[in-house]
């Protein structure tokens, strides 16, 4: 997806690019699909109504509906935010394959630029679709989106030396994981609402199990910084 460089980059959390990037990161290199069992809704006609190169907008209206079921504690994230049925347009082609999800603040473009007409949108492929993880995959990027937007200037009480965003990555440094898709599948296991399995693939991969403790950590971030 992505040059070492640039890996390193988002690793140490540097810039906009670190948001992308393993936003990115997450749903790209998912290759396996949900175990989750889900009744596939019947496509669309595919319509490009964005004009943006990537868009496959056969289940637009599905995506917008499933955002719309996000719990209000993290519907602050999506103001101002767009969804799109869609592989997005710099993690296909560093990637070579269309992610399941990518949270996009930046407007990233195949050649590295930024500010492009699809900044502030989050992206959801068909696979996720059609593999029965949309709900999932929006509650992760939605995850994403309320770190980036809401607990870089956020802070606990009597812990004012670091962000909030800060003391939660460092809560969820692993030796082969990256921090910010532990902390965005926590959000899933955290605020998602349905029965059976969970797609929270980083959680999976490395084994990684998340403590009540921790839990009541983002959701006391979520509501403080939101405030």
């Amino acid at each position: 997806m992505f040059s070492i460089s640039k890996a390193v980059a988002f690793i140490a959390f540097v810039g906009v690019a670190l948001v992308l990037g393993w936003v990115a990161l997450l749903q790209a290199t998912q290759a396996q699909a949900s175990d989750q069992t889900a009744t596939v809704p019947a496509p669309e006609v595919p319509i490009n109504s964005f004009g943006y190169q990537g868009v496959e907008g056969g289940y637009q209206n599905h995506v917008e509906n499933v955002a719309t079921t996000i719990p209000e504690e993290l519907q602050p994230a999506l103001k101002g935010l767009t969804f799109v049925n869609g592989c997005h347009p710099w993690t296909t082609s560093k990637l070579g394959k269309c992610a399941l999800g990518t949270f996009d603040p930046a407007g990233w473009d195949t050649d590295d630029s930024v500010g492009h007409k699809w900044s502030n949108t989050i992206w959801v492929s068909t696979r996720a679709v059609t593999t029965g993880t949309t709900s999932d995959v929006v509650l992760h990027e939605t995850g994403h989106a309320f770190v980036h937007n809401f607990f870089d200037d956020c802070y606990f009480p009597r812990q004012a030396e670091k962000s909030v965003k800060e003391l939660l990555v460092t809560h969820f440094a692993h030796d082969q994981a990256p921090p910010a898709e532990l902390l965005a599948d926590a959000f899933v296991v955290a605020y998602s609402n349905g029965e059976g399995p969970k797609h929270t693939y980083y959680l999976d991969k490395f084994n990684y199990s998340i403590s009540d403790d921790a839990l009541a950590a983002v959701r006391a971030a979520v509501w403080l910084c939101s405030r």
